[in-house]
């Protein structure tokens, strides 16, 4: 890793500090008194819209706190076709993402009135649908950013010389057994 980018350490730490602090400010505003409670009013339906855009930051930032990129990690083995693709490797962090997220905003509600303030099932679905549009607002910005990444695999992928080494390798097989062949 000598002279790379640690580019999945580097994304982790950047989305656990941002899912504590979005965390942290949930639980602050959600138990806060009611009265005390800052009125928002330039987000779209008020209260269900300050739901939505502070789940949507929470799924956003677990997202990344939760990011596997391929090549980078030792829990599974490393497959030669896995590159950004989205498809292959967000599952694992939309679901522990969905999950927890979710468990979170249920136990808020769950523990909202003995704060003072009412329990509303509506906010755990507005809640639930802020976690998917940050989701998949970091999904889109993962696609925009993948192509960059790709046409540079040494910024993302420690194994990216000995696959290059490989095919190599594999080339020069290939027209050792066709000269071979033909001669």
């Amino acid at each position: 890793m000598r002279g790379r980018v640690p580019l999945q350490r580097l994304i982790r730490r950047v989305g656990i500090v941002l899912t504590t602090i979005v965390v942290i400010l949930i639980l602050v505003f959600s138990f806060m008194p009611g009265e005390s409670a800052p009125k928002v009013s330039w987000i779209p339906f008020a209260d269900k819209g300050a739901h939505l855009l502070a789940y949507a930051a929470l799924g956003f930032s677990s997202f990344l706190a939760t990011l596997e990129i391929p090549g980078f990690t030792s829990r599974k083995k490393r497959r030669s076709d896995s590159n950004l693709h989205i498809s292959s490797w967000a599952g694992r962090s939309i679901i522990i993402s969905l999950v927890a997220g979710t468990i979170l905003g249920a136990l808020v509600e769950l523990i909202q009135p003995t704060f003072g303030r009412s329990r509303e099932w509506a906010d755990l679905a507005a809640d639930f649908m802020g976690l998917v549009v940050g989701l998949a607002v970091v999904l889109v910005l993962l696609k925009l950013l993948g192509s960059f990444f790709i046409t540079r695999p040494w910024l993302y992928d420690p194994n990216w010389e000995e696959e290059v080494d490989e095919s190599r390798r594999e080339d020069s097989r290939r027209v050792d057994a066709r000269s071979g062949g033909a001669g």
